[in-house]
């Protein structure tokens, strides 16, 4: 090393580790100072591996994107990056789930929960497409923010319409099939850029 790059200090330590230095350079084939340049070396880089400085967030995402969920965050006042992300997650999804995604995860949740109201709250309500909700005394219809309408009926029945028809304006039955579950998505979640579009 170069004089201007290092600088000279005493320490004191114990002769006992002082011993314990002098062998391991003599294991090592260094001098007692390069020994202890090398472990104090391995000692930080330990210590920094075990509090690492950047949130699982800034581990996975470009920094680019967590500039812009800070920001987000910092306009909507969440209260952490981490909350901020799910929200964006969330509300990126819901906007390229279509209709038919939303009556599937009806029929899903109808297996567990036949009242129509929790239905309409957890499932219709929650959802950021979802522009309008008329609650019948035997069904729930809704209308999504793309143009098309849905509904559930207190039997679990299923109803679709890519017009925006009203519940008794002639919407068809819909059943979830499998098939349309391997067909090839026309919508991305990236935008041009390749980034989710938030």
């Amino acid at each position: 090393m170069e004089e201007d790059q290092t600088v000279r200090f005493s320490l004191r330590i114990p002769k006992e580790m002082h011993e314990r230095l002098t062998q391991s350079a003599n294991e090592s084939n260094q001098s007692l100072n390069g020994e202890i340049m090398r472990l104090l070396n391995v000692a930080l880089s330990r210590e920094q591996e075990k509090a690492p400085d950047r949130t699982l967030l800034e581990q996975l995402l470009p920094p680019a994107l967590i500039w812009r969920i800070n920001r987000f965050r910092t306009s909507t006042g969440l209260p952490s990056n981490e909350e901020t992300a799910k929200r964006l997650l969330k509300i990126a999804l819901d906007e390229i789930e279509s209709t038919k995604d939303i009556l599937d995860k009806l029929s899903d949740s109808y297996k567990k929960e036949k009242d129509l109201r929790i239905l309409a709250r957890d499932v219709i309500a929650a959802h950021s497409s979802v522009a309008r909700i008329e609650y019948g005394s035997d069904y729930i219809w809704f209308r999504t923010k793309n143009g098309e309408s849905g509904a559930i009926d207190k039997k679990g029945k299923l109803y679709y319409s890519d017009d925006a028809r009203d519940w008794d304006c002639g919407m068809v039955y819909y059943s979830n099939q499998i098939e349309e579950w391997a067909q090839p998505s026309e919508t991305s979640i990236f935008d041009n850029d390749g980034d989710l579009p938030f």
